[in-house]
């Protein structure tokens, strides 16, 4: 991998957490991401895209709720492959560790959900999910929010 940015599927629960605290932490224009409004609140959301995560042949590696203390309140759901693994980034340069599977649903003051998401995937994990990797996790978003 070039520029000093390695990828690997993993199953560990606690590379996939630190992944996931840093996504909280961080603020969300340090990460090249794209967001969408959903019309329900944060728990429906999160039901959702989780059927539609399923139905799309990912299984639910994780949920993670925010650390207290964060400035936005919500929750992750980390998606993974049928075996149970999902990729996660180390990028030197910037010393970073990035879930590219993973849904950050934050809660909006009028009480709908935003979902935050890797888009496109970061061209190491869309190498190492096969190329239709943006498509399906686009799929997932478009048929939960629908």
């Amino acid at each position: 991998m070039s520029h000093g940015v390695r990828i690997w599927l993993t199953g560990c629960l606690a590379v996939v957490m630190a992944a996931v605290s840093a996504e909280f932490a961080r603020a969300h224009v340090e990460r090249p991401s794209s967001a969408r409004h959903s019309p329900y609140g944060p728990g429906e959301t999160l039901r959702k895209l989780e059927a539609a995560a399923r139905g799309c042949g990912y299984s639910v590696l994780a949920k993670v709720s925010a650390p207290a203390g964060v400035a936005s309140e919500g929750a992750a759901l980390v998606l993974g492959l049928p075996e149970g693994v999902t990729p996660v980034l180390v990028d030197e340069q910037a010393r970073r560790i990035d879930a590219p599977l993973a849904l950050v649903v934050v809660a909006l003051p009028d009480g709908r959900a935003e979902v935050r998401f890797r888009e496109p995937p970061a061209a190491e994990a869309a190498e190492a999910l096969g190329p239709e990797a943006a498509d399906r996790l686009a799929a997932v978003i478009d048929t939960a929010l629908a």
